[in-house]
């Protein structure tokens, strides 16, 4: 088991500042810029596995599963969760096709074992839109976002704790990353200890509510936290929308890690 560092709540507030300083490196009110931060984390999250070398990776709202892809061809094993129907059915031949072992399921990660209403997007404010977009949720957008039309599927559903049990993952060591357009909370909810081997996360946060009744930046910061993990770097994709890459705390320690975090930082 990886060892875990007893967390702090009063360090949260000193972590966020130092979290805010790295837009020093981009122009924010450049569209480009923003992407570039976004592309240069997700870059820093791969590099992390060469690393720390996991034996396995999560992808929970997959998409079209390029971590897990990725992941495979480096010989690691690979599991990726894609909740909605629509982009599963679309994607599954060709990730199949790339001939890596990708473990890609029509399955959500959530609080429950069993099954789950997902909630598809259809019309917003009158006007057609396509049931494979990337942001429908297990949760319904918040009223400030437009009038909604929905279709509700049920999907099979599994807490990650049980997950890792019935394939052979616990007591594993495992990164993970958590896209769950506002859905955080409730996937989190299913975790019970299942973080106990998880070595790094990337995982998307919003500091308004997008979706009803979500957990938003503060509750999710002082949730890994309390997991035991330290937030190290983070995007600035949109407004109130980013990504953090979240490390085990005694990993910070390691000098291959600290040197990769340092080249992160280093736009000189």
């Amino acid at each position: 088991m990886v060892s875990k560092a007893k967390p702090a709540a009063t360090d949260l507030p000193l972590m966020d500042l130092m979290l805010l300083q790295q837009a020093q490196n981009y122009d924010l009110n450049d569209s480009g810029s923003r992407r570039k931060s976004r592309d240069d984390l997700q870059q820093l999250f791969y590099g992390l596995q060469k690393v720390l070398k996991p034996q396995a990776v999560l992808e929970i709202g997959a998409y079209r599963a390029e971590f897990s892809v990725r992941m495979a061809r480096a010989g690691i094993e690979a599991h990726a969760f894609e909740a909605n129907p629509y982009n599963h059915g679309k994607f599954a031949d060709e990730i199949a096709a790339t001939g890596y072992p990708v473990r890609y399921q029509n399955c959500a990660m959530s609080d429950r074992d069993g099954e789950v209403s997902f909630e598809i997007k259809r019309r917003v404010n009158g006007v057609e839109v396509s049931p494979g977009a990337r942001n429908n949720s297990l949760m319904r957008r918040a009223p400030d976002f437009g009038e909604v039309e929905y279709e509700t599927v049920t999907v099979p559903s599994v807490r990650l704790a049980t997950y890792l049990a019935r394939h052979g993952l616990a007591g594993r060591t495992f990164s993970a990353w958590i896209d769950v357009e506002g859905a955080l909370g409730r996937v989190m909810a299913g975790f019970g200890g299942a973080l106990a081997n998880c070595l790094s996360l990337i995982v998307e946060v919003e500091e308004i509510p997008y979706w009803d009744g979500q957990m938003l930046y503060a509750q999710a910061m002082a949730a890994f936290r309390g997991e035991g993990f330290l937030p190290v770097a983070r995007d600035f994709e949109s407004r109130f929308q980013h990504n953090i890459v979240f490390l085990r705390a005694p990993l910070l320690q390691d000098p291959a890690v600290r040197l990769l975090l340092a080249g992160h930082f280093d736009k000189g």
